[in-house]
């Protein structure tokens, strides 16, 4: 792998010093050496207007906001900012819920070295029937593919200086939870894409967002329609925006 390009960041809660542990072994395995990003804990944290609009939010997602899916966003923010503070040409971000395929490695430098066609790469999701449309053969079986349709979670992913920097720029105040808004290539001007199969996934550990509260959260389905609504337009707007990728 031509990691002399490469930034890996690893985003690690101060509280979980075992997940912390347990990457340490899986990234050394793998020979990826990392740098750790000391992620916000939304219990011990206020967060400002400029960093979560809540009425937004609550529009956009249909939910009340929690601390700690807010925390989880502002955390990837930092990821990023200290890529861009690097001097490296890419950054592999990544939670540390995270494990990998033995072949991940080989996937990385395929992608490091033949780059002139992506912005942004996912290497986690939650399905292999996102709409997906082969762009390009990696090595192997793997392949660069685009989803039309929501491809959620942001616990692996691979990106250049440019979508970092736009991302940065753009960003905040947040509105929808981070996987939502990474995604949206035609605000940020950047080209964003999947690789399957995904060679990267979560271990099945608990997480730390606390879903059962965000769960909760959740308003009821008849003052949804102003999410249901916004979800719609940013469907139509992957779908036509994705045709000219």
């Amino acid at each position: 792998m031509h990691s002399s390009n490469v930034i890996c960041i690893l985003i690690n809660l101060d509280r979980s010093p075992e997940r912390l542990l347990q990457m340490q072994q899986r990234l050394s395995r793998l020979n990826l050496p990392f740098q750790r990003c000391v992620a916000i804990d939304g219990g011990l944290v206020n967060f400002s207007e400029k960093e979560i609009n809540a009425d937004e939010y609550e529009r956009c997602h249909g939910k009340y906001v929690t601390t700690t899916e807010v925390a989880c966003y502002i955390s990837h923010y930092r990821a990023l900012e200290m890529f861009v503070a690097s001097d490296k040409e890419f950054a592999l971000i990544l939670e540390d819920d995270m494990e990998f395929s033995n072949d991940f490695p080989l996937v990385l430098n395929d992608l490091t070295t033949n780059h002139d066609n992506w912005d942004m790469i996912k290497f986690n999701g939650t399905s292999n029937w996102a709409v997906p449309v082969t762009k390009k053969k990696l090595i192997k079986d793997y392949r660069l593919i685009f989803n039309f349709l929501h491809q959620a979670k942001a616990g692996a992913y691979l990106l250049n200086r440019y979508a970092a920097i736009s991302y940065l720029d753009k960003m905040l105040p947040m509105t929808v939870p981070i996987d939502h808004e990474f995604l949206k290539f035609w605000k940020y001007g950047i080209k964003i894409f999947t690789v399957l199969p995904f060679p990267a996934w979560e271990s099945g550990a608990e997480s730390t967002i606390n879903y059962a509260m965000v769960g909760k959260n959740r308003k009821k389905w008849y003052k949804r329609w102003s999410c249901y609504s916004y979800r719609l337009q940013i469907a139509m707007q992957r779908i036509y925006h994705g045709y000219k990728l």
